[in-house]
């Protein structure tokens, strides 16, 4: 009897060095991402029936910083939040600024949140994160089904998030639209431009942010036609400093460049 219950404390001790939240069914949260964007958790779960992965993370955690491109490529293995897997990142003690910074060093498009602005803290307190990183999958029932992804490669992500029901998806079934994303001149005076590639004719929606994850400007959608696309624009009412243009299309998000204006 006595070997019986050191054994369960032993596995119980076990379980919670790996449940890096101690829940084991969801709570709501509400959080808007570094560019104003509204994330509202139960519309995913019970209306779009999505799964939900999430990626508790630090600006300043080296784990956070050396996994940052797992995420980011298990993120793009399910389509981009295009099918049926909805993956974001919530950062804990950081502003907008910041976590902007972040995924622009690190190559991150997925929809994140900051700490102190966008609502991450809050989750944090919510979800009891014991540390990070730290990745959990929700399910449509709003069961937590992985408490702690560790280590959270790409291929260990890949394989929970297919445990769970994620349908792997090639980003040309979906939105086959990544590619490199440039500005020049940069820094810029008084005209920028972006280009880009598409592999369809899309409508382009191109925004421009500052640091604090404001949106300055945002031009009027146009079509463009498949291959090497160019939008210029004007910096004349930009002031000096950095900034972020994010390029949209209406079959999803192609990517953010930051750039310099310097008069």
């Amino acid at each position: 009897m006595r070997k019986l219950l050191l054994l369960t404390i032993s596995l119980l001790l076990l379980m919670s060095t790996f449940a890096q939240t101690t829940l084991t069914e969801a709570v709501s949260f509400h959080i808007k991402t570094i560019y104003g964007d509204p994330i509202w958790l139960f519309p995913l779960l019970d209306d779009e029936n999505k799964i939900v992965v999430v990626d508790f993370f630090s600006t300043t955690c080296g784990p956070c910083q050396d996994y940052a491109d797992d995420f980011q490529a298990a993120y793009e293995n399910f389509g981009s939040n295009e099918g049926n897997v909805y993956f974001v990142g919530i950062n804990w003690g950081n502003d907008n600024q910041g976590v902007a910074e972040f995924d622009s060093i690190y190559g991150l498009t997925f929809p994140t949140a900051s700490g102190s602005q966008g609502g991450g803290n809050i989750v944090y307190s919510d979800y009891d994160i014991q540390s990070y990183p730290t990745v959990i999958v929700i399910t449509p029932d709003h069961n937590i089904v992985e408490q702690y992804i560790w280590y959270p490669t790409e291929e260990n992500i890949t394989n929970a998030v297919i445990a769970a029901g994620g349908i792997y998806v090639s980003t040309n079934d979906i939105v086959d639209e990544k590619s490199l994303i440039n500005s020049y001149p940069n820094p810029i005076t008084n005209t920028g431009n972006i280009t880009f590639n598409i592999n369809s004719p899309s409508k382009v929606t191109l925004s421009i942010y500052n640091l604090m994850g404001k949106k300055v400007t945002t031009s009027s959608s146009v079509f463009a036609s498949s291959g090497n696309v160019s939008i210029g624009f004007s910096a004349d009412n930009l002031k000096n400093g950095y900034y972020f243009a994010k390029v949209d299309t209406d079959k999803g998000n192609i990517g953010i460049v930051k750039f310099i204006v310097s008069k």
